[in-house]
């Protein structure tokens, strides 16, 4: 789910080194015994919350060592995630549970309301889970003054970016190491992303390098613990073996310590995020904005999904095309942003929804449906029945049944699941209010007597 993007990566850079000449100062004054002392901290942080995170964990914790785990809570329990019962196992083992939003957006790119929400929630939600989380990693490394700003008012004691220290893959002139405290710890530097040409020799030598320049914090960042099982992984073998030699760094004064053991602070009052301005229709709805803005491009299982702006609109200008040309499993589809309020439209429990949208496909289509509930987590709903192929505009239109309650947004699309192009233009989204009584009626179960009265 992370990584860099970069387009952003430019400008958090330069952010996370804003304050690169203090460090150095930092590193070169003489101070205390200690100080002088090569002494460096390593962190093994760990973002997202995949479930193959569970190997790195034992592994760690074979060496003696824990790590900061970085987890999008509106992930947890979903396909390839970890379950709340392997975060309690974490946690019990010793490892951080750490704050990374509920919905892993670009905070750098959103509204500062926005950002908030996604922040607080998020470690609302972990508090609610029983944790206590004090750190938190931007998705993405991406992030603004804002952002930064949101961080701390949310409740946490530091923030982590990604690709801001020095290794043999980038960042040639950047430090070697973050200082022990940071100059800022709301923008906490990070290695990059470690992926899978990432050799033995290539951590051992980022650790070795912060050694050999006088110490300070060395926040590597890892994602997948597993072999060939995506881009942002890391091959059990190759932890494996790093952690046991790091272990035997101590003698160099070479530690391994959680994000919240090298910067404290202790565990500070929950904020409650900001609530969304409600929001009756959809954004962009006729797709003329490019992005398109508000609107988010998903897919998945294994299939190959490529997304045009095409000019054979339905009415105006625009419309998306989606082409899959490798298909196995899974489905792709455009929906409205999976947000906390700023582009997804409101909804209500108990109320229905008329959807609609016009198409081309060739092959029949459904419309998909999720849900977001009260903790700003997006759920699967539903699906429509299925809509016949067709090589020229036709109306996809299908009213919901009663929202769940604790329902807060709605966001739908329209299904691409085998090999094939389907073109979505002008969507359409309209709420029936149900009356209180009929709604009331609706929850009572059918052997309750004034089911039957209603």
């Amino acid at each position: 789910m992370d990584g860099t993007r970069p387009a952003r990566r430019g400008l958090s850079r330069t952010l996370a080194c804003a304050s690169a000449t203090l460090l150095a100062v930092f590193l070169g004054m003489p101070g205390d015994a200690d100080a002088q002392t090569p002494h460096t901290v390593v962190t093994f942080t760990v973002d997202d919350g995949s479930v193959s995170q569970t190997s790195g964990a034992r592994i760690l914790r074979k060496h003696g060592m824990r790590g900061t785990f970085y987890v999008v809570s509106g992930s947890i329990g979903t396909r390839g995630y970890l379950s709340l019962d392997d975060l309690r196992s974490l946690a019990a083992a010793g490892h951080e549970i750490g704050g990374h939003t509920v919905n892993h957006p670009d905070l750098a790119e959103g509204a500062p309301d926005e950002a908030r929400r996604e922040i607080c929630q998020d470690r609302a939600n972990l508090v609610g889970w029983g944790f206590r989380p004090t750190s938190f990693a931007y998705p993405y490394g991406s992030f603004s003054r804002e952002a930064e700003q949101a961080a701390a008012d949310c409740g946490y004691n530091s923030a982590r970016v990604i690709g801001s220290l020095r290794t043999k893959k980038s960042c040639s002139d950047c430090a070697p190491a973050e200082s022990i405290p940071p100059v800022n710890p709301l923008v906490v530097r990070g290695t990059d992303t470690v992926t899978p040409d990432w050799t033995l020799a290539d951590l051992q030598q980022v650790v070795l390098r912060a050694e050999a320049s006088g110490g300070g914090w060395v926040p590597l960042v890892l994602h997948q613990t597993c072999d060939f099982c995506g881009s942002l992984s890391i091959s059990p073998a190759v932890l494996d073996q790093f952690a046991s030699w790091l272990a035997q760094r101590q003698a160099n004064g070479t530690v391994v310590r959680t994000v919240d053991q090298v910067i404290g602070g202790g565990f500070r009052p929950l904020v409650r995020p900001p609530a969304p301005a409600p929001r009756d229709g959809l954004v962009n709805a006729s797709l003329e904005e490019p992005g398109p803005r508000g609107w988010v491009q998903s897919s998945w299982g294994q299939n190959n999904p490529q997304w045009t702006r095409s000019a054979d609109a339905h009415d105006g200008h625009w419309a998306q095309r989606l082409d899959i040309t490798e298909y196995a499993s899974g489905e792709a589809k455009l929906l409205q942003q999976l947000d906390m309020g700023e582009a997804a439209p409101t909804a209500h429990p108990n109320n229905t929804y008329e959807l609609s949208t016009w198409y081309k496909s060739t092959a029949p289509t459904q419309l998909a449906v999720y849900r977001r509930d009260q903790d700003g987590i997006w759920r699967y709903w539903t699906t429509s029945p299925w809509f016949a192929a067709s090589a020229n505009w036709a109306s996809a239109a299908w009213t919901t049944p009663a929202a769940p309650d604790g329902t807060t947004g709605l966001s739908f699309g329209l299904t691409l699941a085998r090999a094939g192009s389907l073109t979505t233009d002008d969507y359409r989204l309209q709420e029936n209010v149900r009356p209180k009584a009929e709604a009331v009626c609706a929850r009572l179960p059918w052997t309750y007597l004034l089911r039957w009265l209603c």
